[in-house]
């Protein structure tokens, strides 16, 4: 009797330490704390390169693979005044697109500050050079 009981503390105890192992250090540290989420405006994902890179030329956009898709991205902005302004621009001109939410570093969103606050006080013939320059920081982060 009092071996099973001491075999059944000794399993627990175990099977606890283990679990505060992987809590502590696996679940814990995938949380980055110099990662930020911004919107990147995606007009496509698709499963072949090809495709991705005639939309992207199209749209003024960049190919980034994720996985083994490739999605194009027009736009990618944090400051939700410029958010909602270029989607205003993008919904005026016809460009179906979808905000999705990824995860840069906090030292992207610096440089990119610039950008939107440029993007916000400016005319829609400058957009598509704003957005550039955004995106080509961006493909230099990956």
């Amino acid at each position: 009797m009092k071996k099973g009981i001491i075999i059944i503390l000794i399993a627990v105890m175990l099977g606890g330490g283990f679990a505060y192992y992987l809590f502590n250090n696996i679940v814990v540290k995938e949380k980055d704390t110099d990662k930020t989420m911004v919107n990147a405006f995606q007009v496509g994902a698709f499963t072949s390169y090809d495709n991705a890179v005639r939309v992207a030329e199209r749209d003024n956009g960049i190919v980034v693979k994720d996985e083994d898709i490739f999605r194009v991205y027009v736009a990618i902005l944090y400051d939700k005044e410029a958010v909602n302004k270029l989607g205003d621009y993008y919904n005026k001109i016809g460009l179906n697109y979808y905000l999705r939410p990824i995860y840069v570093s906090n030292s992207f969103i610096e440089e990119i500050k610039d950008n939107e606050e440029l993007l916000k006080v400016s005319s829609t013939e400058t957009y598509v050079t704003i957005n550039s320059d955004v995106l080509s920081k961006y493909e230099e982060m990956l």
